[in-house]
């Protein structure tokens, strides 16, 4: 059963890895239906096995012998489903990547170099795949720098246009920052725990008091900022809507189920050390903050992807705010409705673009659209997304809110919250 799973993933890596010898022999197509397959496979093998997987974990450890050098060895261990988070975060990616490579058939078929995007694109996924199997600081530290090398590709890939290299220097830039504080807070927790492997740290966090430990404590905040980066949290959210010069597939992605989701993976990675800290109210704070500006910004746009840039903004502080308070279940709940919608909602707006030419919403009229499919997916996942009544959103948002209330006596949170869902309803 388990070497099923690592043939079906290591063929994907597997024909990323390869397809810079056969570039001129293969066609975008093929190499789409490729990679499509294997995420499709990935998927069904992920969701045949839901139930076991879950309960049961598996580990696969490489060792790299570095005898006569005074580390002994260096772990590159990769956790496979070790957890809940590792299964549920790799379904949602591979299941949104597969319709992503779908879609970029027909949006990129009138685009030159069509194959070269397919690639980076692929690449992008397996990088999150990657992160998400990781168990140690070697193999995240690495999957993080793929995940943001990659982005930086996928946004400057029309570097042609103004301002498109521009954006993509400052996307680098913030995820470089992101980088350095990874690996500072990686370097705190080592200090304190000796070991890399996150599992033996999970199991020593019970076993051994260092909770007081100054050290511990700087990582944690390191580690918030990283992940507050990557997520879009307030202040590290400068780079987002300059990102809205990738093509509509790779925003698809990067809004849904990759860049900004790989934050919200961190906390729920480690949030054992965050709430032996005590930092959960600082969490939540800037979760709600976020939620807020989030949502007041979006609806005074007129740019539909950066509307749509800043209500990612938004729910990224509905989906700290849950992971503030370690409830695994709602926010992989939440992580999947936020994420299934904005990826067909950034579907459907990359066919409105095309149609009308612009991404200004102000000149976009109904005229041309009414009998078009995807105006009827796009108001369905609009709604959600708002939370109007009778639709998942309203209920999620519903039980969330509760929820909320019921852990926490704060009433500023309590009021931020309240603005980012009633402005999500407005933009």
């Amino acid at each position: 059963m388990v070497s099923i799973w690592y043939f079906l993933l290591g063929s994907y890596f597997l024909s990323i890895l390869t397809f810079p010898l056969f570039k001129t022999r293969v066609s975008s197509n093929m190499y789409a239906f490729s990679n499509g397959f294997f995420l499709f496979l990935i998927s069904s093998w992920l969701i045949s096995n839901l139930f076991g997987i879950i309960y049961r974990g598996d580990i696969f450890s490489v060792y790299l012998d570095t005898k006569g050098s005074t580390l002994q060895t260096i772990d590159f261990s990769l956790t496979t489903l070790l957890t809940p988070i590792n299964f549920f975060f790799i379904l949602l990616v591979a299941i949104i990547g597969l319709a992503t490579n779908v879609y970029t058939l027909n949006y990129f078929k009138n685009e030159a170099d069509e194959l070269s995007f397919l690639w980076i694109l692929n690449g992008f996924i397996a990088s999150m795949m990657f992160l998400v199997i990781s168990g140690n600081f070697y193999s995240i530290f690495l999957g993080w720098e793929l995940i943001g090398l990659t982005s930086f590709f996928l946004i400057n890939f029309w570097h042609v246009r103004r301002g498109t290299l521009k954006s993509s220097i400052k996307a680098f830039t913030f995820n470089l920052v992101s980088d350095i504080f990874l690996i500072a807070s990686f370097i705190f927790f080592y200090l304190v725990t000796n070991t890399t492997n996150v599992n033996i740290l999970f199991c020593k966090s019970y076993i051994c008091n260092f909770y007081n430990d100054p050290y511990l404590s700087y990582g944690v905040y390191m580690l918030i900022i990283s992940a507050g980066i990557k997520s879009v949290q307030i202040c590290g959210h400068l780079w987002l809507p300059d990102s809205m010069e990738a093509p509509v597939p790779a925003s698809s992605l990067i809004h849904s189920a990759t860049l900004v989701s790989a934050g919200i993976y961190l906390l729920c990675k480690f949030s054992f050390f965050i709430q032996g800290c005590g930092l959960v109210s600082l969490l939540s704070l800037i979760g709600c903050v976020t939620a807020a500006y989030g949502g007041v910004v979006a609806a005074s746009q007129t740019d539909l992807k950066k509307l749509l840039a800043y209500s990612t903004m938004s729910h990224c502080g509905f989906l700290w705010v849950l992971a503030s308070c370690g409830e695994l279940y709602p926010v992989v709940i939440y992580l999947y409705l936020h994420g299934f919608l904005k990826a067909v909602t950034f579907f459907c707006s990359g066919s409105f673009i095309r149609f009308h030419g612009t991404q200004d919403s102000r000149l976009m009229g109904i005229g041309g659209m009414t009998q078009r499919l995807d105006s009827i997916f796009f108001l369905l996942s609009s709604a959600n997304l708002a939370g109007l009544p009778m639709t998942l959103g309203y209920f999620y948002k519903f039980f969330f809110f509760t929820f909320f209330v019921i852990s926490t006596h704060s009433i500023l949170n309590t009021g931020l919250l309240i603005i980012g869902m009633l402005s999500s309803i407005i933009y």
